[in-house]
């Protein structure tokens, strides 16, 4: 013979608020992250690392008439060195409003004599957290703009908000 068990009664449904938005926001701000390039000074870059080379007059001259844009800089991940010459994986494409959308990749190399300056490619924690902080302010304004944010409720002392 089965007794029955009483069944529980369902938890009340979640009280709507900013938690998961939030969460999901500084889950893309932690994910996303800003970047900056940090000149490399006294040292090599190491292999793997992601440089911009800002490349010397005849270099930048010669590589522009190449690629038929003017180009200063190059950036991307670093292949190899020797004590007298750099060589990168370099993206090219089309510029769209600012933007490189990459078509192709080649392998460049360049003479130290030929490169201005060495930056690596590093993770902003200033940028990052200034990102985030915008991101936050801009989440809490739109969530408290679709859930009304409290405005015209009378607070406990029978007052209404500013």
């Amino acid at each position: 013979m089965l007794i029955p068990i009483p069944s529980l009664p369902p938890p009340p449904p979640a009280a709507p608020g900013p938690g998961r938005p939030l969460l999901f926001l500084a889950c893309i701000g932690v994910v996303a992250g800003c970047y900056a390039y940090v000149p490399v000074v006294g040292e090599d870059p190491v292999p793997g690392d992601d440089v911009r080379l800002r490349l010397a007059g005849p270099a930048a001259g010669e590589l522009s008439d190449r690629v038929g844009r003017p180009i200063r800089a190059v950036e991307g991940p670093l292949i190899g060195l020797t004590p007298d010459s750099l060589r990168l994986d370099v993206g090219w494409g089309a510029i769209y409003a600012g933007t490189v959308f990459e078509g192709r990749r080649d392998t460049l190399q360049f003479h130290r004599s030929q490169v201005l300056e060495v930056d690596r490619k590093e993770f902003s924690r200033t940028r990052t957290g200034i990102l985030a902080a915008a991101f936050g302010a801009v989440a809490v304004l739109v969530i408290r703009s679709i859930t009304g944010g409290g405005q015209g409720q009378p607070t406990q002392n029978g007052d209404l908000p500013f």
